[in-house]
This record gives structure tokens, sequence and C-alpha cells, in this order.
């Protein structure tokens, strides 16, 4: 049996320092959401009222901040893999170059 021969598809060096960019825009929000972690992990002892709803506000203003960049990096990232999934095959590249030799 014969194997078929598989194209592959051509990635640019500009859509590969893209998705690194979108990848380290990612991992920024590690340190943070860590944060928002430790806040919502329960607690036991005494509750200082004031100081949760201090620590609350501050929260929630970095989880809207979070909130919107995520959902501008899911956009970004999908419209990055539609991109790649568009890309045009190194075999077409190929036959497309020979045509013009």
């Amino acid at each position: 049996m014969e194997k078929q021969q598989q194209n592959l598809k051509a990635v640019t060096y500009q859509d590969i320092i893209e998705l690194r960019d979108f990848m380290e825009k990612m991992a920024s929000w590690q340190e943070p959401l860590a944060i928002l972690a430790h806040f919502f992990q329960f607690r036991s002892g005494p509750i200082n009222k004031k100081r949760i709803v201090k620590e609350y506000y501050a929260r929630a203003q970095m989880f809207h901040a979070f909130y919107e960049d995520y959902n501008r990096l899911i956009e970004l990232g999908d419209e990055l893999v539609m991109e790649l999934v568009r890309a045009e095959k190194v075999d077409s590249i190929l036959q497309k170059n020979d045509n013009i030799q």
C-alpha cells in the first residue's frame, strides 16, 4: 500500500511571533489570577469585614480587567488559529515555484 503524501502548511515567521506574543499575554495573567484564587480561598477564624470589603473591590477591578483582556485574547487566538488553518500548503508553494521557472 502506498502512503498518501501529506502536504505541510507553510507557517511564516510572523505567525510564530504572533503566537508567541499571544502566549506571553495569556501567561501574564498567572500572577494576578493566583492572587484572586488566594482571595477566594475559604478561611477559618475571625472575619474582618472592612478588610474583606476593601479587598473585594480591588479584586473585582482586577477580575474585570482580566475578563476584558481574556475575551480580547480569545478572539485574537481564534484569528491566529484560523490564519494557520488557511495557510497555504508547502507542496502548493513548491509547485507554483516550479511552474514559474
